[in-house]
């Protein structure tokens, strides 16, 4: 679409197409919605904000705070004189960024918030002078030179900006110096888990000998004979990324476990409510490479060690870079991520593109790349593709550097909420369908318990992501694209009547479920 009949669309629907990862994305505008930053501090409530910034001739109330991007989002009653409302804020000298609130096309879930950061790429041939001319131009302020993105930089809009971050980048597209221009955004994450004893023989997705109602011997992971190949190394390290986790658990509290933590939801800001506090991170964590204490579960992976990265429930694109930089910088092995955007429709950005290419392909000590996974959600709908009129993308799993991963059931079939498509690698086990089990799950001491029952495609990913350890393990000097290979040509064809493979792959199953034994005997020959 030309630019001036986006912006006329824009200027008349309230609506505009751009270019976000090579895909194009509908921003819809909320027209009751906006959200600010201040340059100090944050408020809570509409009277906090009037004090402050003076009086807005509309009744308003706070609706959330987003820790990551310091901003605070409001509600008007009289949409009519929201666009006023905002233009009088912008003026307060209090007030940083004053930005519409968007949804990604016909999604009513995903709300996102351009931060006023941008990512600017210029093409090779353009000019330092050149370069200078469109920051000033469009009053862009560099806050980072992207090593990950030549000639790319993550740049910020200043009070010389006249145009708000969406349609600064759709102006920029146009310009023949650039390659790229786009919005960081806030989004929300949905952590893909269905919340539905210490003891071993609880863990069918292990070992499952088919003696336990509604499973079927051998729908497992063949655990067990994995083992007696290695049971995982030290310096072999895990990344999870998740919404927290119980570093006092006996089953992680170890001398040498936890490596390079980090915490990324940043200071008290404000009290994140959407954060799911009932232990997901633990309980992905437990699954992948929980120790052998004799007390409850052991993940598949029990000596490997563990790097807990501690994530907000609203994170933006420059945030999801800036987790996957201090995973490369601390040598993360592995990496796995159980969650995806609170969307149905999410490209990623181009910024997000290049950091999962540059980690999957140069991450480890070695140099070789760090296997990445990603959870394929709990939809029941396609990774890329239409349901019901609605097209679905879940931009994370379908990365060409990313081993998505499914879920499949006791009974060796495919647990029914797991999303599917020709994007899927693998599956592991999970729970969930009919006639099927839960699995258990360590979960954090304080709120469900040392163990819960934990069904969706988090689990499937976490225990797939002791597999990739456990491989690292026997063969350290492997790359990521390798660790692929193996985890898909080990992968045991499942369920052949409904799967629909072709050329060995079904889009319910991926490559199959996941095999460790397989897996690391073809990965001591590789």
């Amino acid at each position: 679409m030309a630019f001036l009949d986006n912006l006329k669309r824009s200027a008349s629907t309230g609506e505009i197409i751009l270019q976000r990862g090579g895909r194009e994305v509908e921003f819809k505008k909320m027209q009751n919605r906006f959200s600010l930053r201040l340059k100090q501090g944050s408020v809570k409530t509409a009277d906090a904000l009037q004090s402050l910034c003076g009086p807005v001739d509309v009744s308003m109330r706070h609706i959330e705070s987003l820790r990551v991007a310091q901003m605070d989002v409001f509600e008007v009653d009289d949409r009519t004189k929201l666009d006023n409302s905002m233009q009088i804020l912008r003026a307060s000298p209090h007030v940083d960024v004053v930005s519409h609130v968007y949804r990604l096309g016909e999604s009513l879930s995903s709300e996102v918030i351009p931060t006023g950061i941008m990512t600017i790429q210029f093409k090779p041939e353009a000019k330092a002078r050149e370069r200078e001319k469109i920051l000033e131009e469009f009053g862009l302020e560099v806050l980072e030179d992207l090593d990950f993105l030549p000639d790319g930089y993550f740049v910020k809009t200043t009070k010389q900006s006249t145009m708000n971050p969406l349609k600064t980048a759709l102006k920029l597209q146009q310009y023949k110096e650039i390659r790229i221009a786009e919005p960081d955004i806030a989004f929300k994450v949905d952590y893909l888990h269905r919340p539905a004893n210490p003891l071993y023989k609880h863990q069918w997705y292990l070992n499952n000998s088919g003696n336990q109602l509604s499973s079927i011997a051998g729908a497992d992971v063949r655990a067990e004979e994995a083992w007696d190949i290695t049971t995982g190394s030290r310096y072999i390290v895990i990344c999870l990324i998740d919404d927290g986790f119980d570093l006092g658990d006996s089953r992680f509290n170890a001398l040498g476990k936890i490596v390079a933590s980090r915490d990324f939801k940043g200071s008290d800001f404000s009290q994140d409510e959407d954060l799911d506090l009932d232990g997901h991170g633990t309980a992905c964590a437990g699954l992948a490479l929980a120790k052998e204490d004799g007390q409850g579960i052991v993940g598949l992976a029990p000596k490997c060690a563990f790097m807990p990265i501690t994530m907000p429930a609203n994170i933006t694109d420059r945030l999801f870079v800036a987790m996957f930089q201090h995973a490369m910088n601390e040598n993360a092995d592995v990496i796995c991520c159980c969650w995806k955007a609170r969307a149905e429709y999410f490209p990623l950005s181009t910024a997000m593109n290049a950091i999962i290419k540059k980690v999957a392909g140069e991450g480890r000590r070695n140099k070789k790349g760090c296997p990445i996974l990603f959870a394929a959600g709990n939809d029941s709908s396609p990774l890329d593709g239409a349901k019901n009129d609605i097209h679905w993308l879940n931009g994370f799993a379908v990365h060409p550097d990313v081993i998505a991963v499914g879920a499949s059931n006791s009974r060796d079939r495919q647990s029914s909420y797991s999303n599917w498509g020709p994007e899927l690698a693998v599956c592991a086990p999970a729970g969930g369908g009919s006639n099927a089990r839960s699995m258990v799950a360590a979960g954090a001491r304080d709120s469900v318990g040392a163990n819960s029952q934990f069904d969706g495609t988090s689990g499937a990913a976490s225990i797939a992501s002791g597999l990739a350890a456990l491989i690292l393990s026997v063969k350290p000097e492997l790359g990521s694209a390798q660790v692929r290979e193996i985890m898909m040509e080990t992968a045991d064809k499942i369920d052949p009547e409904r799967g629909q493979y072709k050329d060995g792959h079904s889009p319910i199953y991926g490559h199959g479920r996941i095999n460790a034994h397989r897996a690391l005997k073809r990965a001591v020959q590789f």
